[in-house]
């Protein structure tokens, strides 16, 4: 179906949920307590909407659509489908997508989804969610786009505050590293999967490390959120979730061990099994048919953006494409480098790769003053003893392996790596703590 989205009704319902999500917003700031933190509140916000409407300005003008019109075309026909039968609209939206069901809801009426979308599940998923926000927007696309980065917004929020109260970082640095990224903005704020991921696995990690870490009651509120996280994630890239729970389960080993920093043969016993135990999980992964599952899962992942043509363009490859368990193992190394720092500055001058290349230079500048400092070994105790930063340093790994190992187009490998950034620019800069902090690590 041919949608403008320029119209000026278009326009005008995005202007007026600009302003109520902007007024919502600055409610919210006057309620933080941290009056350091509070300045950042507005500006993450404002910050997610100018790139969120840019994401989709860009792949509007310069491409002429792309997944993300396409998903919010589905969206508008489900919308359709709701006026047209509601009961129609509810049985679509919890059942799978298929053929007969196509036929017999879809016409000339509602319109007809876009066909590569249908016909892949977890895309047409993203239609689903984006036709409920499409009742909210009134079908304005560039509304919708707003309650997508405003969700990404105050994800990203609650992590900054995780950060702020484990006191693992100085809280300008905290808030460049968890709100201010660009590319991580571009990708992760529009109507997308990337979106919907990278909210979910924010919000996991916040309500997970709320209870087991903060200390906080577990609530009815939370633990709803974090199922519907994980089934979120669950329908859109379902890899994603090996790459949360291997993390969690090294970070609490973590947190186990500071427990009997006091007693040495404790601490060496309750290491060598945390150590002894995830190589052997590491092992047992790649050994695994879940692996294989997940590599497959990555490659129609790849499908899905390579058949878009929006995503033709550079390319790379790795030297050894094999899935078998060997074949992955010595594929690590360099996928994991592709995934982090690909593409190159020279690799990226395109519209939506800059942000990426110039940030990739700047990873591997602060990769650089991380290893050469006289205080390396204070940074790896540092990390090691922090859960939070235990898991950001598995979670970047695992999610740049995948996706270096299965992208070999930039713009895929850009979209899978982004939620990686933030996690991975955390474990960079942890030279950024209190001087307590340092202190007491050299004491240790």
């Amino acid at each position: 179906m041919e949608v403008n989205y320029f119209t000026f009704y278009d326009i005008s319902i995005a202007l007026f949920w600009l302003i109520v999500l902007l007024l919502i917003s600055n409610s919210r700031k006057t309620k933080i307590e941290n009056i350091e933190a509070r300045k950042y509140y507005f500006l993450n916000v404002l910050f997610k909407f100018f790139f969120s409407i840019g994401f989709a300005v860009i792949y509007l003008i310069y491409y002429g659509g792309g997944d993300t019109t396409a998903y919010w075309d589905g969206a508008l026909t489900l919308n359709n489908l709701f006026m047209k039968s509601p009961s129609m609209y509810i049985e679509h939206l919890f059942s799978e997508p298929t053929q007969s069901l196509f036929s017999a809801h879809f016409d000339s009426d509602t319109g007809y989804p876009p066909g590569w979308i249908y016909r892949e599940p977890a895309a047409w998923f993203i239609c689903k969610l984006a036709s409920i926000i499409s009742f909210f927007t009134f079908k304005s696309y560039f509304a919708g786009t707003l309650f997508f980065a405003f969700l990404s917004a105050m994800a990203s929020w609650r992590i900054f505050e995780l950060i702020l109260k484990l006191n693992t970082h100085k809280t300008g640095v905290a808030a460049w590293c968890l709100l201010f990224i660009p590319s991580v903005s571009f990708w992760c704020t529009g109507v997308s999967k990337d979106t919907v991921v990278f909210i979910c696995i924010l919000n996991i990690l916040y309500y997970v490390f709320d209870i087991m870490v903060v200390g906080n009651k577990i609530s009815l509120k939370n633990i709803l959120i974090l199922f519907i996280c994980i089934y979120l994630i669950y329908q859109v890239r379902t890899f994603i979730l090996a790459g949360i729970a291997l993390p969690l389960f090294m970070s609490f080993g973590a947190r186990i061990t500071k427990r009997y920093e006091r007693n040495f043969f404790a601490k060496l016993f309750f290491r060598s099994l945390i150590l002894f135990g995830g190589f052997f999980l590491f092992i047992q992964f790649f050994a695994s048919n879940f692996a294989e599952s997940m590599v497959n899962e990555a490659q129609v992942v790849q499908q899905d953006f390579i058949q878009n043509e929006t995503y033709t363009g550079k390319r790379y490859e790795i030297t050894n494409t094999d899935a078998s368990p060997q074949g992955l193992l010595r594929a690590v190394p360099e996928s994991i480098f592709y995934g982090v720092y690909r593409p190159f500055i020279w690799e990226s001058l395109t519209p939506t790769l800059i942000l990426n290349g110039l940030e990739s230079l700047l990873l591997m500048i602060l990769l650089l003053r991380f290893v050469f400092n006289k205080n390396l070994f204070v940074k790896i105790r540092m990390t090691r003893k922090e859960e939070i930063l235990v898991f950001a340093f598995i979670f970047s790994l695992f999610i740049a392996f995948m996706a270096g190992f299965t992208s070999i187009l930039f713009g895929v490998l850009v979209r899978i790596r982004a939620p990686l950034l933030p996690f991975f620019f955390l474990v960079l800069t942890t030279r950024f703590v209190s001087n307590k902090d340092k202190i007491e690590m050299k004491e240790d």
